[in-house]
């Protein structure tokens, strides 16, 4: 039987996916990533220690605000929506991890999710269905709003607001 996805199944990778089912989300995400990289040495992505870093850390506090509950700010904050949380998941997935550096995440009290550029003045609102971004740039302020959710108009944003 071959081992999921397209690596070769042997030794070293029966005994990885066995580690793999005892370890915490965290610990098996880093695990497969060498996994991953060492199996595929000649993958095309390469990802620094600092871009690592980043992308570990968002999906750290993403975790994190997974739990949050109904009222979670000691008001009547709304927890993030599913939608909101699979839509980011899926921008993870595939965006360059470079880009995240600079971005932190937080949630909103409407149960969106806000990504704040840390590097300039600039965010993105993601909802269910649709975004909002802002920009300041020598204090003009330029954005859009309402715009439908596709990961790749996502990523142009990101790309545009974290540059």
């Amino acid at each position: 039987m071959a081992a999921v996805g397209a690596y070769p199944e042997t030794v070293e990778t029966r005994l990885y996916w066995n580690l793999l089912k005892d370890l915490s989300d965290n610990i098996k995400v880093q695990l497969f990533v060498k996994l991953k990289d060492s199996l595929l040495s000649e993958s095309n992505e390469t990802v620094d220690a600092d871009a690592q870093a980043a992308y570990y850390a968002i999906l750290d506090k993403l975790k994190t605000y997974q739990s949050y509950t109904k009222g979670w700010d000691g008001e009547d904050a709304s927890p993030l929506t599913e939608k909101v949380k699979d839509n980011f998941r899926l921008v993870l997935e595939v965006i360059d991890k470079h880009l995240l550096q600079g971005l932190t995440i937080y949630p909103e009290t409407n149960g969106t999710l806000l990504i704040d550029c840390t590097k300039r003045e600039a965010g993105i609102s993601l909802g269910d269905k649709k975004f909002s971004y802002y920009e300041i740039d020598d204090g003009k302020v330029t954005g859009e709003n309402d715009i439908p959710f596709t990961v790749s108009a996502f990523t142009k944003v990101i790309e545009q607001i974290n540059r």
